[in-house]
Parts: structure tokens; sequence; C-alpha cells
């Protein structure tokens, strides 16, 4: 009893350290809430980077300024003018529904969006200035939603001309750019140019100026939008915020937030939003951003069309593999030997500034990779057997992707299968798709590596593959990504079982779930105790949970990952393997075990296929792409062509139902 003690007094210690963490930290003595300096917004809908060559004004600017890629994605894929000043009042994802610039029905508006999937609360900043004392002031009844309060009012409707000099907060629209066609701006980016440049000219030495292009336009699809904050205490820095994790890109939703915090007032919990901030990165040149914004439509143009390719090549395989001619489950393993490692070559491919060669070009560029590598698995087939040719190609897609997340993740972004900063769902880390195929491919490895070792040599080989898959996908300065850790733990569990021989029993399923809540609590506490401004998604989550709002985010990743379910190319994927599994279970099982490891991988990266369509809101397509990675890895061996010819090495023993 007495040596317990110290055990019980540092247990205590440690829980009170957790909790210290969790509470808010005393910093120095705030200024009066609404006491900043006079913000002016100067919103043009449909403003992009672009646009700048036609305007001198907002160059200078740009050139002085704090510069940011704005990101308006809304709760529709095209966000217009009256649904971007909705957004600019509640710091969320509001939606007007209709593609103009006036806001009309404000009651029926507010109860709409409250009652929607993202359940924004129109007025938020109009509200919190008015709390705070800050006045509004509106130049036209455009404008005013932007800072309305809950009753649809501001303080004051004045010209542009008496709005700059306020003493709170004013709000500018200019919709010339929205309403005009992509191919004719130049004559109304002029006209807006000559607005501002009066707007400049009339604005106090005091003043923060906030040039935005709050919505896409009414044609042309979905863009970055160019954003420029100039004033006090803006220097000539890359924007950033914590909603995205990347400068320089921003969203719309922190434009409320920010406004907020350079006023000096807390942004209300129902802002999901951001402040900004300037990050160290020296401002880019106007072209750079302009590049940026045309690699987002670009891959928007190709990433379904490469998913497309992809999946429709995996079924293919899929049907060859289980016709009785020897020529076609041949033709079924050429086809895989250059389908395996395509996932890993999309992304190195995204190195390439293929967006400016013409979209088309992406293809053979995937092409060309996979043949490349996968004529060096076949070489290495024939030279050393089928298992180091498979566990070279789900190493390729593995390596790919842990160094991709070790330098910054770069490869991602704009990649046609990850995430588009028009989307606005991620902009760094590990994205779904990307996550498919690492975990897939990480578990196949183990498995592989695993098998050819003795058993604790084999255990200690998935733990530690294990380990690194989970700090890679679910660290927040690397991966971030909270579902990809729920899903590979208990996935790496379950394999390290397989390969140990134990049985599967309840009572360690239980512990399989204890251990993942614990690991995922710790990840997401670690993320939640740092600064505001650091935090990520998975933070933000922890803080949604105490302070309400996280059924909201919940409801809407379930929603949006049922409606996955369709007549898609995922769902032929996972309908076709499905089908294949019942048609010839045993063949399959038979040809798994003709590779040591093979099997319990197998098995291991179906549990970890299920996991992440439950745990992610992308749904099918991760399953999709886990089994276009394990398929197309597994049957490009002479074992899966031979059906019944020798195996590769001695089959391994049963394993453990």
């Amino acid at each position: 009893m007495t040596r317990s003690r110290p055990i019980r007094r540092l247990g205590w210690v440690l829980f009170a350290g957790l909790l210290l963490t969790l509470l808010p930290r005393a910093g120095a003595a705030a200024a009066p809430a609404g006491s900043g300096p006079p913000v002016v917004i100067f919103a043009v809908p449909g403003l992009q980077w672009s646009d700048a060559a036609a305007m001198p004004t907002l160059q200078r600017l740009a050139a002085n300024g704090a510069d940011g890629e704005l990101s308006v994605r809304t709760a529709a894929t095209t966000t217009y003018c009256a649904s971007g000043n909705l957004v600019v009042s509640s710091g969320d994802r509001a939606l007007a529904p209709y593609p103009t610039c006036a806001v009309g029905q404000w009651q029926q508006l507010r109860q709409r969006n409250l009652a929607g999937r993202f359940a924004a609360d129109i007025g938020a900043l109009g509200k919190a200035l008015h709390a705070a004392g800050v006045p509004t002031v509106a130049a036209s009844p455009l404008a005013a939603p932007m800072l309305a309060r809950h009753d649809g009012r501001v303080d004051q409707v004045a010209s542009p001309s008496q709005a700059v000099r306020t003493s709170g907060v004013a709000a500018i629209l200019d919709p010339r750019l929205f309403r005009q066609p992509p191919d004719d701006r130049q004559a109304a980016a002029r006209a807006v140019d000559a607005d501002l440049a009066q707007v400049v000219a009339g604005l106090p030495a005091s003043a923060v100026l906030v040039v935005a292009g709050t919505s896409d336009s009414q044609t042309g699809g979905p863009h970055l939008h160019a954003l420029v904050i100039s004033g006090p205490g803006w220097s000539h820095r890359e924007l950033r915020s914590p909603s995205t994790g990347r400068a320089p890109f921003v969203q719309l939703i922190d434009l409320a937030p920010t406004i907020l915090e350079i006023r000096g007032i807390t942004p209300p919990s129902s802002m999901v939003g951001r402040p900004m901030t300037m990050s160290g990165a020296t401002v880019r040149s106007i072209s750079s951003y302009v590049d940026d914004d045309r690699h987002a439509v670009a891959q928007r143009g190709i990433s379904h069309g490469v998913l497309q390719l992809l999946g429709g090549l995996a079924i293919i395989v899929v049907i060859l593999a289980f016709l009785p001619m020897l020529a076609a489950r041949r033709s079924a393993q050429l086809i895989a030997l250059g389908l395996a490692p395509s996932p890993a070559i999309v992304f190195l491919a995204n190195a390439l500034p293929w967006w400016r060669w013409g979209a088309l070009s992406f293809f053979p560029l995937i092409v060309a990779g996979a043949a490349l590598v996968g004529a060096g698995a076949a070489w290495l087939g024939r030279r050393r057997g089928g298992w180091r040719a498979m566990t070279a190609r789900v190493g390729f897609v593995v390596a790919v992707a842990a160094l991709d997340q070790l330098t910054g993740s770069h490869l991602q972004l704009s990649a046609p299968l990850a995430d588009n900063p028009t989307v606005a769902g991620r902009f760094r880390g590990m994205g779904n798709l990307d996550f498919a195929a690492f975990m897939t491919a990480a578990l196949l490895l183990a498995a592989l590596l695993a098998g050819r070792l003795p058993r604790r040599q084999a255990i200690l080989t998935v733990v530690g593959i294990g380990v690194f898959a989970v700090v890679i996908d679910g660290a927040p300065p690397l991966g971030d990504d909270f579902g990809g850790v729920i899903a590979l733990v208990p996935s790496f569990a379950l394999l390290a079982a397989l390969v140990a021989g134990a049985r599967i029993t309840v009572r360690r399923i239980i512990a399989v779930i204890v251990g993942t809540a614990i690991v995922a609590i710790g990840v997401a506490l670690a993320d939640y105790s740092r600064p505001a401004a650091d935090q990520t998604h998975v933070g933000r989550f922890v803080g949604q949970v105490l302070h309400g709002g996280a059924w909201t985010v919940v409801h809407r990743k379930l929603e949006s990952s049922v409606s996955t379910v369709g007549f898609t190319i995922g769902t032929g994927v996972v309908f076709a393997a499905v089908i294949a599994a019942c048609l010839a279970w045993s063949r399959i099982v038979a040809t798994l075990r003709e590779v040591p490891g093979l099997l319990p991988g197998a098995i291991a990266a179906t549990v970890g296929a299920v996991l992440g369509v439950a745990l992610n809101d992308s749904g099918i397509p991760i399953a999709a792409m886990a089994v276009i990675v394990g398929v197309s890895a597994a049957y490009a061996t002479r074992s899966a062509v031979t059906s019944g010819g020798a195996p590769l090495a001695a089959p391994e023993p049963r394993v453990p139902a």
C-alpha cells in the first residue's frame, strides 16, 4: 500500500497537467472590445487575381499589403453574390437560393440557414459589432447584408465617400465583375479599380482596408479569388488561416472573425471561420496566384476522369481474372502491373506543371509513369520472385505518400485524386483518397514483410509500420487525418493478431476499440491544447464537442458519406470486388495463401476499407481506392495467373478464425 502512494501521486500530477492544458491561458490585460482601428470592406464579387492586370490600384495595394488566395466555397458548388454576402455576415457556409447580389426575405433566410447542413447564423458579425458598440455603415443596400444584425439592419446606409470615414466598420460592394462574362472583363475591372482608387484616397491613415473577391461570377464556375488586407499592422506577407493551414490560402468564412479580431472582439462560437494572420512567407507574384487558380480549375475538369480511368481498369482486372481463359488472366496481370502504382504516380505527376500544357496531358503522364514502374516491377518479379515484386509495388505507394507528408504535402493540393482549394474541404495534410491508397499499401507492405520473418520479428514489423503509418496520417503537422487514425489503429491491431496466430475474441475486439479511442482522443486533445491559431480541424472539433456544434459536423459528414452511394465508378469497383469474392471465395483465398503474409494483409485491408468508408465523408470512393490498390498489387503476380500452378512459396498455416 505504501509503495502505491508515489504512483498515485504521479498519476494525479499527470491528470492535473492534462487539465491545465485544456484550461484557458491567462494573458495580458486585453484592450476594451471594439477599440480597434476602423475597417472598410471593399467587396468585389467575382474578383480574381487575373483581373489585377487591368487594376493598377489593386496592384499597388497588393505590392504593400498582406495578400491571399480566397476560397469562397459555401454550401453549393458555385458561390454567387448573395451567398457570399451571407457568408461574410455569418462566418459560416451560408447559402442564398438565387444567383444575384440582392438579399431578400432576411428572416426566412436566417431560419433556413440555421436549420441547414451548416447551421449558419446570419447576422452574427453585425450582432457582435453592435454588442461591442462598433457602428456599422453600408455604402448601399446591396452591401448592407454583410454587416446587418439579426434584424437585418445596419446603423447607417451612406455614400461610399462617407462610409470610408467611419470610426467603425463599413462595407462597400461593387457588382460589376460579378455580372461580367469571362471573356470581357477588362473594362469592368478598370471601372472597379477607379472606384477602389477613390476609396483609397478618402481612407483615414488609421483604417484597415480589406479588398476581397467575395463570390464567384454569374458564369464561369468556381475559382480562387483575390484578397488584400492593407493598413496598420498588415505588412507585405502572405495570409494564412487555421481553417486552411496553408499560406496563402484562406477562406471567405474567415473574413468575419478577422474583422472582429481587428476590432478587438472575440468571434462568437457560431463562426466556424478563424481569424487570418500573416505568415512568414514573402508574397509571391500575382502571376503565380493566377497559375494556382488555373491549376485548381484544371484539376476539377479531369479529377472525375482520372478516377473513372483507374476504377474502370480495376473492374476490367476483376472481370478478366475470373474468366477461364489463360490469355484473359494474363491480360489482367498486364493491366494490374501498371494499375498498382498509378495512384502514387498521379500524385507524383502533380509535381509537373501539367495544367499549363493542357488538362488532357495528365493522362499520358499517368500511362507513361505506370508503364515505367510496372515494367520495373515485372522485371523484379522475374528476377527476384513475385513476393519481392509485390512488396516493391506497395512500398512505392507508401513511400510516395509518406515523403509527400514529410515534405509539406505539396503533391496533394489540386492533384486529380486529391483536394481542390475551390472545394475548400482540405488544404493540407492527407486527403481521403490518398489515405485509402496509403492505408491499403501500408497494411499489405507490413503483411508481406511479416510473412517472411519469425513470429516475434513479424509482430514487431507490423507494429513498427503501424506506428509509422498512424504518425504520417494522423499527426497534426503531417497528415492531420483524424478519421484515418481511427481506421488505421484497429486494422493494424487485427493484422498483428493474425500474424501472431492469436484468436480474435470479443474481449480483444473491445481492447482494440478502447486502444483506438485512447490514441484518437490523445491526438485530438494534443491538438486542442495548442493555441487556437495553430489548431487543425481536429482540435477545433474538440472545441465544438465541449462548447456545442459537434453534432452539426457529424451529421453533415454522415450525410456526405451516404450521398456517395449510387451509380458511380466507385460503387462499380466495390460491387465488382464483392461479386468476385462471392463467386470465387475459395479460389481467392487459395491464391492469397500462396504469397506469405498476403492473406492476413488482405483481411486487414478489407477491414480498414470498411472503417474508412464509415469514418470519412468521402464514403464509397475510399473503398474503391482500396480495391484499386489491393487487387492490382495482389493480382500482378504469377500465382494469380497460373491458378493452381507451382506456388511462389510454401503455403502459410491457416489463419485463425
